[in-house]
């Protein structure tokens, strides 16, 4: 008995075809999905390799380094290396200077100068940023932007878009804007640099053009695919918080406070000894003078107080105040001898970041005591 076997229809081919399309369109967007992931990943790791690494520059150092000049191609004399004093170069727009991260300067490998799509990273960097030393390193200040879309604006509510304004007391300092910034131009690479020197085409989108302006505002925001308006760069804004703390918390450099507190200690010797020399009377009745100015104040082989001792973290002179002219053993002891102040990093004087200093007669009259009454 003959058994007839029946093939498949071109209805259920079609179908059957249908199915295994869906089925590879579902694996290969899996995949596809897999592989984004794996090279944002990798561009985040690299990210924070080079943050690991500028933290270690400002330890040798007391100093970020200026940027590498983005158009020397491979092999070329400066490839890879920081640009000279004031960041000579690079591309210099008011208070910052933008190039590629100097992977040769930093001692990392030249490939991880580059994200997970082959183009080299932007970095910007604050100017004084990169002159400073071990006296003003401790007061390390940002001065770059961060915002959510495009045209970015400072502060001034409603129309206001910083998403790193914490500032306080002041318009002309930002204690959480970025001292520096390490950008990935994303999958598109548009306005990114190519291992070779190369600059890819500039983006359309105001997101994405505001990233690559070199100015010192940046958006950082979730991806988008808005066709007139796409935005896949990921940006890592670096502050003097994210730069200094790993530094002051392994004591490698002062903090503040430190700094300022070892300033205050040396001016006050500095005022024992010099009120030591020019003690007035005789014994059992001296009298010590206390400076009206710390100008006036001689140290060991030099004729005044040394200028990093006199000026604080931001490079100003602390402002000092004589509140009594002479102690002796009879002075009362409560009453605030001298007042030093520190403005702080907004300069700024009657702010809440002053530092305020005062130092009683009782911790003079204890010094005075080893040398006679």
């Amino acid at each position: 008995m003959l058994i007839k076997q029946r093939g498949f229809t071109l209805v259920e081919m079609a179908v059957v075809l249908v199915i295994i399309s869906l089925i590879l369109g579902t694996v290969l967007g899996l995949a596809n999905a897999q592989i984004q992931a794996s090279k944002i990943n990798s561009t985040k790791q690299k990210q924070l390799a080079i943050k690991l690494a500028l933290i270690n520059f400002i330890s040798r150092n007391n100093r970020l380094p200026c940027p590498a000049v983005a158009t020397i191609a491979r092999g070329a004399t400066g490839y890879g290396v920081a640009a000279p004093t004031d960041c000579t170069g690079t591309t210099l727009n008011g208070a910052v200077a933008t190039g590629i991260v100097p992977w040769s300067t930093l001692g990392i490998a030249d490939e991880n100068a580059s994200d997970g799509y082959y183009n080299r990273f932007t970095y910007q960097v604050v100017i004084d940023a990169t002159r400073t030393t071990e006296q003003s390193i401790v007061g390390l200040r940002g001065g770059i932007s961060t915002h959510l879309n495009a045209p970015a604006t400072l502060r001034s509510a409603p129309t206001g878009n910083q998403s790193n304004d914490c500032q306080v007391g002041t318009s002309t300092y930002n204690p959480c804007s970025a001292v520096a910034i390490i950008m990935s131009h994303g999958v598109n690479g548009n306005g990114a640099y190519t291992e070779s020197g190369v600059r890819k085409a500039l983006p359309t989108g105001d997101d994405e053009a505001e990233n690559t302006n070199n100015d010192s505002r940046f958006v950082v925001k979730e991806n988008s695919d808005n066709q007139d308006n796409p935005y896949d760069d990921i940006v890592l804004p670096l502050s003097t918080t994210d730069l200094l703390t790993p530094l002051t918390t392994n004591d490698s450099i002062k903090d503040v406070s430190a700094s300022i507190n070892e300033d205050i200690t040396n001016i006050k010797n500095a005022i024992v000894a010099y009120a030591v020399s020019n003690r007035v009377n005789t014994s059992g009745n001296y009298s010590y003078p206390i400076p009206n100015a710390l100008s006036t104040v001689p140290i060991i082989n030099a004729p005044t107080l040394p200028l990093n001792t006199i000026t604080d973290a931001w490079g100003n002179q602390y402002q000092y105040v004589q509140n009594i002219a002479t102690i002796d053993s009879g002075t009362n002891s409560s009453l605030t001898a001298f007042t030093i102040t520190s403005l702080g990093a907004d300069e700024t004087l009657n702010t809440s970041d002053d530092f305020i200093i005062r130092i009683t007669v009782n911790e003079l009259q204890d010094a005075f005591a080893k040398a006679g009454w």
